[in-house]
């Protein structure tokens, strides 16, 4: 299967996408602010580069393609169907599968898209998307997932170039945090779920916090970037919104209680404040309609993942089916410490697990030096009162917590989870004392 996808014209395509690219990168490049950072610049895109050609590779090659060569199959039939009717190709991308549509839309001559990815509503909006992008690659998967890897190397440089303007950590700490994860790179640079929704929530937050802690103008731009990361998370993967939103009503939350620090009654005020509406939306949010589908939805999966012998990936089990609001909360710091510290290092003994074995070892030694090295009280204060620290600890949770409780598979988890680990490192990497000029001094004209 890779050899059909890697044809000389293939090949040729790819080189070509690349060199186009390299030129922007390093147009762009030139034009930071902090011209320190420039060698972080061309190292973060060529490394998600080599981490989206591995992960293509590795599915090509290990599983036959998985759901990454479907997505990519989907999105040739709709490429062929815009070069035969660029009408009928825009009701196809704007419509909800269905038999009738795809009768409609497809035929023998444009092929017709894998059926469980066309009846599967999000897989259906990955081939959707990629369709774009195999208009201007030419139908050349590599070409394609470069230019994926393209844009999750802008939106993950958005943050950490974020986090050097608020002075958060050294920069050499901040680039391995936040560019250069392994398993995160080799998860969400590819085609795939976990690749869009990573961009997006991290475009989101860039976008937020760009706005409301760096206080530059809103512009059209800002809204229509925010709105439409919003519409891709919505499309994919619904619960990792509110696993993002959340976290950042929280952080600005803490913004605000910061800002009339010096008013002791105003600031016991503002914490009292965000203590009940915190307890009333978490109380809101387990008895919601949303989280109790999500609940009765990730009890199915799991006893079908443990009882169907046809899913063959190493399995765990937190022991809990109760598909209840009640039951989720119960599950909650199980599901947290299995989607955080999980695989451990002897149960990630496979190629595409290793790293993440790796990584779950060295977290697990990160707690350790967080909790036992150096003055812990101060850490979680300097935690507890920085907006970006803030968002990183609560997105960390609730990521953990939906990877955990809804993956019984680690195939699958450790996909979920990809997300939470650069903001869990930069949390456990965070010192006790704020280095030179911190994000309070720097933004003190801007508040």
């Amino acid at each position: 299967m890779l050899l059909e996808n890697l044809t000389f014209i293939d090949i040729l395509i790819s080189l070509l996408w690349l060199g186009i690219l390299s030129i922007i990168v390093n147009n762009q490049a030139t034009k930071l602010e902090n011209q320190d950072l420039k060698p972080y610049y061309f190292r973060n895109f060529y490394i998600k580069v080599l981490y989206g050609i591995s992960f293509t590779i590795v599915y090509l090659v290990v599983y036959d393609g998985g759901d990454t060569k479907a997505y990519w199959d989907g999105a040739i039939v709709l490429n062929k169907l815009f070069f035969k009717s660029p009408s009928l190709y825009l009701e196809a991308i704007s419509s909800l599968p269905s038999d009738e549509n795809r009768l409609i839309h497809f035929n023998i001559e444009t092929g017709f898209p894998p059926g469980w990815i066309y009846r599967e509503s999000q897989g259906w909006f990955v081939s959707q998307i990629t369709s774009i992008f195999s208009i201007f690659t030419f139908r050349s998967l590599f070409a394609t997932v470069i230019l994926f890897s393209y844009f999750v190397s802008r939106a993950t440089w958005r943050i950490f170039e974020l986090i050097t303007k608020l002075n958060l950590h050294k920069i050499n700490i901040a680039a391995w945090c936040m560019l250069y994860v392994p398993s995160v790179g080799f998860w969400c640079s590819g085609i795939s779920k976990d690749t869009l929704i990573y961009i997006s929530i991290l475009n989101i937050l860039y976008l937020s916090f760009d706005l409301l802690i760096l206080k530059n103008k809103i512009k059209f731009k800002h809204i229509f970037g925010f709105l439409f990361f919003v519409f891709i998370i919505i499309q994919i993967r619904s619960f990792a919104l509110a696993a993002t939103l959340t976290p950042l009503l929280v952080a600005f939350g803490t913004r605000l209680t910061n800002k009339y620090s010096s008013n002791v009654l105003a600031k016991f005020a503002f914490r009292v404040l965000f203590l009940s509406i915190g307890t009333i939306g978490f109380i809101s949010f387990f008895s919601s309609s949303f989280v109790s589908e999500l609940a009765q939805e990730a009890a199915v999966v799991q006893n079908d993942f443990k009882t169907n012998q046809t899913y063959t990936g190493k399995k765990f089990d937190i022991g809990v089916v109760d598909g209840t609001p009640a039951g989720m909360i119960r599950a909650f710091p199980i599901s947290v410490f299995y989607g955080v510290y999980k695989p451990f290092i002897y149960e990630a003994l496979s190629p595409t697990l290793i790293l993440n074995g790796i990584e779950s070892l060295i977290l697990v030694i990160m707690t350790l030096n967080f909790f036992f090295v150096g003055n812990v009280f101060k850490k979680i204060k300097r935690v507890r009162s920085n907006e970006f620290l803030i968002f990183s600890l609560v997105f960390t949770l609730l990521i953990g917590f939906m990877a955990g409780y809804t993956s019984v598979l680690y195939g699958v988890l450790v996909r979920f989870r990809a997300p939470l680990l650069p903001f869990l490192f930069l949390v456990f990497t965070t010192k006790s004392v704020e280095i030179k000029n911190s994000d309070e001094n720097l933004l003190t004209d801007k508040i």
